[in-house]
């Protein structure tokens, strides 16, 4: 998997479309912008969440999973902040290492994740978050 276009004219090598595609997802998303991301998902998507915790299960809609981060803002009381470190993706899958952080009375999350994409024709189709700590996320969420 890569995430850049290696030029063989000398020219500056350039991001593959679907990196910038979710750098744009996560913009959207730090600035709230439901739209910007509903246009980046495809209409079957599915958004797979493991654990035990209430946030966890599979959202098979655009609606679902737009709900499912409005959720996110509002457990956490709108502090929930999910930060991209490295972003890889090729013409059908893509990955984000994340950093995340939430705040609710008591409770703070700061850790990181895996978000795994499947890419078809310029829009996200299925989203794996995978917790870096599957038990403190389900805790903290809980």
């Amino acid at each position: 998997m890569s995430d850049m276009y290696v030029s063989t004219s000398g020219a500056p090598a350039l991001e593959h479309p679907n990196v910038a595609l979710l750098k744009d997802g996560y913009t959207a998303f730090a600035k709230g912008d439901m739209g910007l991301i509903r246009g980046l998902l495809a209409d079957d998507v599915v958004h797979r969440v493991p654990g035990n915790g209430p946030l966890a299960g599979e959202y098979r809609t655009p609606a679902e999973v737009l709900g499912f981060y409005v959720r996110l803002f509002e457990l956490s009381g709108g502090t929930f902040r999910a930060e991209p470190y490295a972003v890889m993706a090729n013409e059908e899958y893509g990955a984000a290492l994340v950093q995340t952080y939430a705040e609710r009375p008591g409770r703070v999350l700061d850790g990181r994740a895996v978000d795994l994409f499947r890419i078809a024709d310029g829009r996200i189709t299925e989203i794996r978050t995978l917790a870096e700590d599957q038990y403190a996320d389900d805790a903290f969420w809980s």
